[in-house]
């Protein structure tokens, strides 16, 4: 009340002016603020009127609604006659694990200075965002945190981290070259292209419609699916050539770029590791400088990427299997089967689709029963009713009888018949339960309406290869646990059975391929520093030393 005290002079008509008698709500300043923070209509009419009102949208709390939100409304209707506003991007509560208010009372409240010190704004920011949608509760659960530390941020450093290794082994800078998108010749870097236009459109779309989980969910699933698990590890051994081809120019031009993009793409979520990422590629000032990107709907080639995606979605299948057999990929098979309907894009990519699954041949199958048996039995709950004291006998007579048969009968839309004590009962699917078994030597697999078979009988040579690539693997390790270079050279000794030698001098060439070996030795006992690794039930022990080291 002291201020009633306070007097000013008009600057104009020179006399005193005093506080007004009249209180207003404060809100009513809240609900001016799109008028008063340009001091208009006195100033600014000329490009407020275009440009700055109504706003695209507002952001805030779910508290909001009956405040900032409604003045913001009553006052520019009563003003203007429509909304000072489009939109509004409601946020709700952030709850407990449990789904209660956090409260400090209550213990179940988070230090938001303590979890971005731990983990990372970034890495906060997009839990936030990929957990739920903004305007839906969201129970904050530091373990989900940590998932997305491991499973996008880490991935998506991985990656990028892959690209700066071989980048600075080769001296490789894309700067200096210039890329022809007419010229992209690999069929899979013209796929990733393509996804990375497409993710690129939809994340567009999605801001547009203010769903911002859709966005971050868009971009982390195709750094981790496509760009990461397919992308990157289907073209990892073009990075490997000593020699630096077209062909491996053109894989530095695609990573580098699809990084580039990508770190445009996620700067609005996750700043700062877009920001590294973007300086260091391209040496400019600041990826939030750039305008955001838009798709080049040229480089988008959906039928490729459907054919694309059913291949994955085989090679997933194909892994399915072998982990329900517990096969694992390392070890070769003879065959996988797929359906002949896919034949066509199947024998385009049949090299990709051998080397994934780890097969040495693929073959087409135009029904699915041949590798599964079938057991029914009787749904008593069904039959019952209808056929009451048969009931005894039908369900022996189902029990004797080839219900792979009595399926495939079925599913041809033919009407089967059981014949018992001179009656016939008529038997429909809904009838029996059915139960589908792999039949021996084989692994089924079905599922978004596709199916594969993969044949898992080992034969002494499948046996042979698939221990020659469990050795590349313990290798690789042991070069890692060495502190190897990526493109150093060695020299490899090793101490194990005859079979193992046996191995190793008939898969000699593919190892010292894939290990970078230049010479293999067999020790007829062990020396100090080797290390010793099971191979399948087989005592292995190796020595690995850089080329020039050699003793």
């Amino acid at each position: 009340p002291y201020v009633d005290g306070i007097e000013l002079e008009c600057p104009e008509c020179k006399n005193k002016m005093q506080r007004t008698p009249e209180v207003i709500d404060c809100w009513f300043d809240s609900g001016s603020m799109p008028y008063a923070q340009w001091h208009y209509p006195f100033e600014n009419k000329e490009f407020f009127e275009p440009d700055l009102f109504p706003a695209d949208f507002i952001s805030e709390g779910i508290d909001q609604t009956r405040g900032w939100f409604y003045s913001m409304l009553a006052i520019s209707t009563i003003f203007t006659g429509k909304s000072s506003y489009k939109s509004v991007l409601v946020n709700d509560l952030i709850l407990d694990k449990k789904g209660q208010k956090m409260s400090k009372s209550k213990g179940n409240s988070v230090d938001p200075l303590q979890l971005m010190s731990k983990f990372g704004a970034d890495a906060i920011r997009w839990y936030l965002l990929a957990v739920s949608p903004p305007w839906i509760p969201t129970k904050f659960d530091e373990k989900n945190v940590v998932e997305i530390m491991n499973k996008f941020m880490g991935t998506l450093k991985n990656v990028y981290s892959f690209y700066v290794t071989y980048a600075n082994i080769d001296k490789f800078k894309a700067a200096e070259y210039i890329q022809d998108n007419r010229k992209i010749s690999s069929e899979i870097d013209r796929w990733i292209y393509s996804r990375m236009n497409s993710i690129n459109k939809q994340v567009n779309d999605s801001m547009e419609n203010f769903d911002l989980t859709k966005c971050v969910r868009l971009i982390q699933n195709f750094v981790i699916d496509d760009l990461s698990n397919w992308y990157v590890r289907r073209s990892r051994r073009r990075y490997w050539e000593l020699e630096l081809t077209d062909d491996k120019i053109n894989a530095y031009l695609t990573l580098h770029r699809v990084l580039v993009e990508t770190s445009k793409i996620m700067a609005p979520f996750a700043p700062f590791i877009a920001e590294d990422i973007y300086r260091n590629l391209t040496n400019e000032k600041s990826v939030h400088l750039m305008d955001f990107p838009t798709a080049d709907e040229n480089l988008i080639d959906s039928e490729l990427e459907k054919e694309m995606q059913l291949i994955i979605d085989l090679v997933s299948l194909g892994r399915a299997a072998r982990n329900n057999c517990q096969i694992k990929v390392r070890q070769t098979l003879q065959a996988i089967y797929v359906p002949e309907e896919y034949r066509d894009v199947v024998l385009r990519m049949t090299d990709l689709i051998k080397e994934e699954i780890n097969v040495k041949e693929i073959k087409f199958i135009s029904e699915k029963d041949k590798f599964v048996e079938y057991e029914i039995k009787p749904d008593f709950k069904i039959m019952g009713p209808k056929y009451g004291s048969h009931m005894k006998g039908i369900s022996v007579a189902l029990d004797s009888i080839d219900g792979s048969h009595v399926v495939e009968t079925l599913h041809k839309g033919m009407e089967y018949y059981l014949e018992l004590d001179g009656r016939s009962f008529r038997i429909t699917e809904e009838d029996i339960i059915i139960t589908i078994k792999d039949k021996e030597g084989f692994v089924f697999e079905a599922g978004k309406n596709m199916y594969v078979a993969l044949d898992i009988k080992l034969t002494p040579d499948l046996i042979s290869e698939g221990l020659a690539r469990e050795l590349v693997n313990k290798i690789q390790f042991t070069r890692k646990n060495n502190k190897l270079d990526i493109m150093d050279r060695i020299y490899l000794q090793y101490f194990a059975n005859d079979e193992i030698a046996e191995v190793f001098s008939r898969f000699a060439d593919y190892i010292k391929t894939e290990t970078l070996t230049d010479r293999i030795s067999r020790l007829d006992k062990p020396v100090a520093d080797m290390t010793k690794w099971d191979i399948n039930k087989r005592d292995v022990q190796i020595l690995v030393n850089k080329t020039q080291e050699e003793l």
